[in-house]
């Protein structure tokens, strides 16, 4: 029963100079619940991607340098680039990841702003969740999520 996990970036990251793997570069609520059940995930065969700021899609291991997030508001972060040709790129990036292996269920950890950004991925999974309203339901649905 292989599932996918896809987190967006986060405001806030571990500022380290050095780069750092992706899923210790980012450092929201959902990151430190990932971090934890990491060794369970991969038993469980479950895959995560992350999705940067850049529009880019990354492993939890892909070493990433430290970038200072754009804006000054955490609650609003946004993609930085608004540049089609980018989204095209990502669309066609995360559809490779979900024909590449039959997922029974995808679980997107994005705001609004990223998960717009993707392209329909029902025809690929038994079961598409994204939550929409309340980072703490959020949090607690993906907790239970990969717990199970």
């Amino acid at each position: 029963m292989a599932k996918l996990l896809i987190l967006g970036p986060s405001y806030r990251r571990n500022p380290s100079p050095e780069p750092l793997p992706a899923i210790e570069r980012y450092d929201v609520q959902f990151y430190r619940i990932v971090r934890k059940y990491m060794d369970e995930l991969r038993e469980k065969d479950v895959d995560v991607i992350i999705i940067t700021e850049d529009l880019d899609v990354v492993t939890p291991e892909m070493k990433l340098p430290y970038k200072p997030p754009t804006g000054d508001q955490w609650k609003v972060f946004q993609p930085s680039v608004k540049d089609l040709d980018k989204v095209r790129k990502l669309q066609e990036r995360i559809l490779e990841v979900v024909k590449s292996k039959r997922y029974d269920e995808i679980f997107i950890a994005l705001n609004r702003y990223y998960r717009q950004l993707l392209p329909d991925l029902t025809p690929y999974a038994n079961k598409v969740i994204a939550y929409s309203k309340g980072f703490g339901k959020k949090m607690r649905y993906l907790k239970e999520w990969l717990t199970r």
